[in-house]
């Protein structure tokens, strides 16, 4: 992918994170150690489809900044929502290097079935990632609490629920995150208009 002209970059990554920031702070529930379903990975991902992988590289560490200094759940909320967003973006790029750019951003059977891959296979290595994050890190560092004694609390003791909660979570804001701009960027004709990496 060529290098974007910087003034471009930077006025598209700005945009990208005032929306990015505005989705955060749309009001949804939370789970009880600080995640919830939201609208910020849908933004980064629609960079990606729309302007390439270093826009939205950019727009994800700009956010992650700003979620650290004013996100309620501060520099743990902020790095988990990096961690497992990224690999939506970071996945799709790696496995599509080999190909057309512009196949991935095709409404066509052959676009949305490149697309459901690497989607399919970010999801999978999100699921993964956060499950590792959550247990060793993130939520003893956010709860104060040894997480076999969470589990005890939430989940009587069943580690295979733990996993199955942590798991679902992550497919389904991995759905989210992966569906919805192709919906709003490459099924209704958004990125023609604006032209994928230029």
């Amino acid at each position: 992918m060529p290098t974007q002209p910087r003034s471009k970059l930077v006025a598209r990554v700005g945009a990208l994170v005032a929306l990015s920031v505005m989705a955060d702070l749309f009001p949804m529930p939370r789970v009880f150690f600080g995640m919830k379903l939201d609208l910020v990975g849908t933004v980064w991902v629609s960079g990606f489809l729309l302007f390439g992988f270093e826009t939205a590289t950019y727009t994800s560490l700009g956010t992650f900044l700003l979620m650290t200094a004013y996100g309620p759940t501060g520099f743990v909320g902020a790095a988990m929502k990096f961690a497992a967003t990224y690999p939506m973006i970071l996945m799709p790029w790696l496995i599509t290097r080999k190909v057309p750019k512009k196949l991935l951003v095709t409404p066509s059977s052959r676009g949305a079935l490149l697309y459901g891959f690497a989607s399919g296979i970010a999801i999978a290595v999100r699921v993964v990632l956060t499950f590792v994050l959550n247990y060793y890190w993130a939520i003893p560092t956010f709860m104060g609490l040894p997480t076999q004694e969470v589990i005890q609390r939430f989940f009587a003791g069943s580690f295979l629920s733990f996993f199955a909660f942590v798991a679902g979570l992550n497919v389904a804001q991995g759905v989210l995150d992966a569906a919805l701009p192709w919906i709003l960027v490459v099924r209704s004709g958004l990125v023609r208009v604006l032209g994928y990496g230029r």
